[in-house]
C-alpha cells in the first residue's frame, strides 16, 4: 500500500491545533527537502527525494540509496485516535490533512468501515506509558519554541519570544502543518511518542530530542492545548467495539492494498511484501487503476519523478541525503539553507557570541572538519559542546549511518599526524592568559568555565577536529563562519605572538592541538579550584545563596543545611522549586563569571515541584532568620501575610527528610494555589497546633 506520510503524521511528531487547517491549502504532497531546494523546476535530484519520501521505493525500483521512509506502527491506533477522523482520512487523505504524503487508496465506504474494525482489532501498543501526572502546558510551549521543534513545524501565534531580536515575516519554505492533533492522539500517546519517537515509528523523520519524561508530558499538554494540569483527567478515548467478521474482511483489504509495505500492523499481521518491481514512466501517467495508490502530484513533482526513473541509480550526494532529513532547517551548507528570517527568532542562546551563539554550525566540508568518531557520537546524541544553544541537536536513529559514510568518502580523513609532545608547555602557554592568546577568556576548558563570555569547550579540539581544518580555520575564522566573533591571531598566516616558538604559525597551532590531545593540566590563568575553595559546605548553620538556577531562572534562592538536605526557591513566582541531598553548591561561576550560567545542584536525589509558574503567585517580602540561622520566608497573598519555613528532619530510619510549615494570617488564604508539592516524594501532612498552619513532611 501507499506509504503514508499522513497515516504517518497522525502518529507523527508534534501536531498543532485543528483550527490552523485554514492556513494550509496545500493540495500536493508536502516534502520539505524537496519543497525548499528542488521545487522551482523538475530535477532528477528532486525526483529521488520524492520517490523515497512518498514511499514509492518501498514497493518499486530504482533504488534511491536514501534512508528508508515508512509510515508509523498502526498497533493500537484506535486506542488514542478518533475513529471518525481515521475514517475521513482513509476516504480523503488530502482533504482531511492538506499536504499529506498519504495517497488516495480508493476505498469504498464499506471497505473503510472494515479497515477500521481491523485496525481496532490489533493489539494495544504496550510501549505507550501514561504521561507524567502533572503537566504544564505553558512550560511545554516554551520547550516547543526553544528546543528546535519550530525549525520544521509551525510556531504558535500566541508565543512571545524572550529574545530582543525583532520578529520578521516571510519564509522561503513552508512548515510541516500540525493539524487535528486532538483527533489523533490522547495525552499518553503523544507524550510517549515525543519522549521516544523511534520506539513507535522506526523509519520516521521525526528525531529524538533529549527530553525528560516530564518534558514529553508538558509538550503534549501544550500541543493538545490541555490547560488542566493533571494528565489523569484528560478525557479518555471511548473503546471501539470490534466486529470479528468485519475485522477479518478489513485484514483482507489491508493485505490486498499491501499496507505492510509502509506500516507495521502487529506481529500477527506481517503480510508477505512482494519483491520490488520497476516503476515505469507510463505508470506515473496512469494512476487511476483500481487498487493502486493515487498521489495528488503537482506537474513539477511528476516530472521530477520521471527524470529520476529515466536515469541509472547513482550514489546520492551527501547534500541530497541532508535535504531528505531536513538538516538545512537548522544548518547551512555551501552557503544555502539554515533558518530563514521568519524562523530565526526562535533560535535562541547566547547573543553575546553573535551568530555562533544562536545558530547551529554550518555543514560545509564537515567531513574535512570533524573526526569521524566524534561526528557519529554527535548524531547519537552525545558530545554536546555548545550548551549555550537552546536549539538541540536531536538524534535521527540509523537514518544517518549512510550519511556519515558518504561524508567521509567525499572528504576522506588524512593520516593522523605526529604531534611533538615537547611543545606541550608552549601550547599550555598560548591557550592561557599569562602572555598567551587568552583563549580561555572566552572558551571553556573541560570543567573550567571561561573567564568572560561562554564559548564552546576547546579542551576537546583534538578529539573533535582534524588538524588541517583547525590550522586553516584559526588563520581565517570568518572564511569558515561569517560574522563569527572569533578573531585571527595568525592573520594572513603571520603569528601575532612572535615570542613563542619563534613566531612559527604552524608550530604554534600544532602546540595548541598537542596540548589539547596530550596535556594533563589546564591552560595558564584559571583560578585555583583544586582545594574546592568555591564549593559552599554548610557546617554549623544554614547557608543562603542567590544564583541563576536551571529550571528556576534568575531569581533562585538556595538554602543549604548542615544535615545535607537542601532547598531552592523561586523568589519571582514565590514558590519552592527544588530539593536535593548531599553536596550543596559550587559558587565559582556565581562569584567569578562575568556572565553566570544557569547552575545545577551539586548533590543527588534532586526532586522538583510541578507547574512552576512564570508569573508571581504571591509577593515576596524577604525572610527573617531565627537564632539557628534558619530562614522564614514572608509573602503577601490576598492582602494578608503568609510565612513559610523549611527545616531538615531526621527520620526514624536515620535518613533526613524536609519539614515544610506554612502559616496564614487569613482564612481566605487556606486554599493557597501556590501550595503544591514536589514530584516523586512521599508527603505526610502533620497535625499542627495552630489552626492557621499546615505542616508537611517530605521523604525521598
Amino acid at each position: 500500500m501507499p506509504r503514508g506520510n499522513s497515516l504517518k503524521f497522525f502518529l507523527t511528531a508534534v501536531v498543532f491545533f485543528g483550527n490552523w487547517a485554514s492556513l494550509y491549502a496545500q493540495q500536493n504532497p508536502l516534502v520539505i527537502g524537496y519543497e525548499r531546494f528542488h521545487s522551482n523546476e523538475p530535477s532528477a535530484e528532486g525526483g529521488r527525494i520524492l520517490f523515497n519520501e512518498l514511499g514509492c521505493a518501498n514497493c518499486h525500483t530504482p533504488k534511491t540509496d536514501l534512508p528508508q521512509r515508512k509510515g508509523p506502527n498502526l498497533d493500537g491506533l484506535l486506542q488514542h485516535s478518533d475513529p471518525d477522523y481515521i475514517a475521513a482520512f482513509l476516504k480523503d487523505p488530502t482533504g482531511t490533512k492538506p499536504g499529506t504524503s498519504m495517497p488516495q487508496v480508493q476505498l469504498r465506504e464499506k471497505e473503510v468501515e472494515a479497515v477500521l474494525h481491523y485496525l481496532a482489532s490489533l493489539a494495544p501498543d504496550e510501549k505507550i506509558k501514561p504521561a507524567f501526572q502533572f503537566v504544564n502546558a505553558e512550560r511545554g510551549m516554551a520547550l516547543y519554541h526553544e528546543m528546535g521543534c519550530v525549525a520544521c513545524h509551525e510556531p504558535s501565534p500566541t508565543f512571545i519570544s524572550p529574545q530582543t531580536r525583532p520578529r520578521k515575516d516571510g519564509s522561503d519554505y513552508p512548515s510541516l502543518p500540525l493539524l487535528n492533533l486532538r483527533q489523533r492522539y490522547d495525552i499518553d500517546a503523544l507524550s510517549a511518542f515525543l519522549y521516544e519517537p523511534h520506539d513507535f515509528w522506526k523509519a520516521t523523520r521525526m528525531p529524538k530530542f533529549n527530553l525528560d519524561r516530564e518534558d514529553g508530558g508538558d509538550l503534549a499538554a501544550h500541543l493538545l492545548d490541555f490547560q488542566n494540569g493533571n494528565a489523569k483527567e484528560y478525557p479518555p478515548r471511548p473503546k471501539f467495539p470490534v466486529s470479528a467478521s468485519l475485522a477479518e474482511t478489513g485484514k483482507v483489504i489491508v493485505q490486498a492494498r499491501n499496507c505492510a509495505a509502509c506500516h507495521h500492523l502487529g506481529e500477527q499481521a506481517q503480510f508477505h511484501i512482494p519483491n520490488r518491481t520497476p516503476l515505469t514512466i507510463a505508470y506515473t501517467d496512469d494512476l487511476k487503476a483500481r487498487n493502486h495508490p493515487v498521489y495528488n502530484l503537482s506537474e513539477n513533482q511528476r516530472q521530477s519523478i520521471k527524470l529520476f526513473i529515466k536515469q541509472e541509480p547513482k550514489q546520492p550526494l551527501p547534500r541530497i541525503h541532508m535535504d531528505t532529513l531536513n538538516c538545512m532547517a537548522c544548518h547551512k551548507h555551501e552557503g544555502s539553507g539554515g533558518p530563514d528570517a521568519a524562523h530565526k527568532i526562535h533560535f535562541t542562546g547566547n547573543e553575546d557570541l553573535g551568530d555562533s551563539g544562536l545558530y547551529p554550525p554550518p555543514l560545509t566540508g564537515i567531513g574535512k572538519k570533524l573526526q569521524q568518531n566524534w561526528l557519529k557520537a554527535v548524531l547519537d546524541g552525545e558530545n554536546n559542546i555548545r550548551p549555550y544553544l537552546k536549539t538541540q541537536m536531536p538524534q535521527f536513529g540509523d537514518t544517518t549511518d549512510k550519511l556519515i559514510d558518504l561524508l567521509y568518502s567525499e572528504d576522506p580523513q588524512p593520516a593522523e599526524m605526529e604531534l611533538p609532545k615537547a611543545k606541550l608547555d608552549s601550547g599550555k602557554h598560548l591557550l592561557g592568559t599569562q602572555g598567551g592568546l587568552n583563549c580561555i577568556t572566552c572558551h571553556d576548558w573541560s570543567d573550567r568555565k571561561s573567564l568572560s563570555i561562554r564559548a564552546l569547550d576547546i579542551s576537546t579540539m583534538a578529539d573533535r577536529l582534524q588538524f588541517e581544518w583547525l590550522h586553516d580555520y584559526l588563520i581565517n575564522p570568518n572564511q569558515y563562519r561569517p560574522n563569527t566573533l572569533m578573531p585571527s591571531f595568525w592573520p594572513k598566516g603571520v603569528a601575532s605572538n612572535q615570542n613563542t616558538l619563534e613566531g612559527d604559525t604552524k608550530a604554534q597551532i600544532s602546540a595548541i592541538y598537542a596540548f589539547a590531545k596530550h596535556g594533563e593540566d589546564f591552560p595558564e590563568g584559571f583560578p585555583d579550584q583544586s582545594s574546592n575553595e568555591f564549593e559552599i559546605q554548610p557546617t554549623d548553620r544554614p547557608v543562603i545563596q542567590r544564583t541563576f538556577m536551571e529550571g528556576i531562572g534568575t531569581h533562585a534562592l538556595l538554602i543549604g543545611f548542615p544535615e545535607g538536605t537542601h532547598i531552592a526557591l523561586n523568589m519571582h513566582s514565590a514558590q519552592p522549586a527544588l530539593m536535593w541531598k548531599g553536596r550543596f553548591f559550587d559558587a565559582y561561576n556565581t562569584w567569578f563569571s562575568r556572565f553566570p550560567e544557569f547552575e545545577s545542584p551539586l548533590g543527588s536525589d534532586v526532586v522538583s515541584w510541578p507547574n512552576l509558574k512564570r508569573e508571581p503567585l504571591a509577593q515576596y517580602q524577604g525572610y527573617r532568620l531565627d537564632k539557628d540561622g534558619v530562614p522564614e520566608f514572608r509573602f503577601i497573598l490576598n492582602d494578608g501575610e503568609v510565612t513559610e519555613r523549611f527545616t531538615p528532619q531526621v527520620l526514624e530510619n536515620g535518613k533526613v527528610g524536609m519539614l515544610r510549615v506554612v502559616r496564614y494570617s487569613r482564612l481566605s488564604q487556606l486554599n493557597d494555589k501556590r501550595l503544591t508539592h514536589p514530584r516523586k516524594v512521599k508527603r505526610t501532612e502533620l497535625k499542627d497546633s495552630d489552626p492557621m498552619a499546615r505542616s508537611f513532611l517530605y521523604q525521598w
